[in-house]
């Protein structure tokens, strides 16, 4: 498979797209399930969460993506000469399952207590892994159209 410096920053913009619109959703999903006393209605729950949520997951999110490109760089180098979907598809979900894996325990190290749920931590690296592949499928599909 083909594979330019265009298709990578493609892919990788693309995966931080689809990473903030799960964001988003989870966020929505949070506000409406905390939302009572003592943070108030639904609708000022949600508000609160995507307020505070999505510029801190927006700049937490674009410093893993960086953080991350060498790695994927590497990978995509590694797997230009493989036609075998499945295993560009498996790759590149273990890239961003430990990249989430990878900020949940920066996270719960950086707290004096962690406190961070099971259930948040398999939203994170599900939605990364999830994300990565989403932003490898869809540049390959553009690479593809452009050929």
């Amino acid at each position: 498979m083909r594979f330019t410096r265009r298709d990578f920053w493609r892919g990788a913009w693309t995966a931080w797209l689809i990473f903030m619109a799960f964001l988003v959703v989870y966020l929505i999903a949070m506000g409406l399930m905390q939302s009572g006393p003592p943070w108030g209605d639904a609708y000022t729950s949600v508000v609160v969460f995507l307020v505070y949520g999505i510029p801190l997951g927006a700049v937490v999110s674009i410093l893993v993506m960086l953080a991350g490109s060498p790695l994927a760089w590497v990978l995509g180098r590694l797997l230009a000469n493989t036609h075998r979907v499945t295993l560009h598809v498996l790759a590149y979900a273990g890239l961003g399952a430990g990249a989430g894996t990878a900020v949940i325990l920066i996270a719960n190290v950086a707290r004096a207590h962690p406190q961070i749920s099971w259930h948040f931590a398999g939203a994170v690296i599900a939605a990364c892994a999830l994300s990565v592949v989403g932003g490898w499928a869809w540049s390959v599909r553009q690479s593809r159209r452009e050929q």
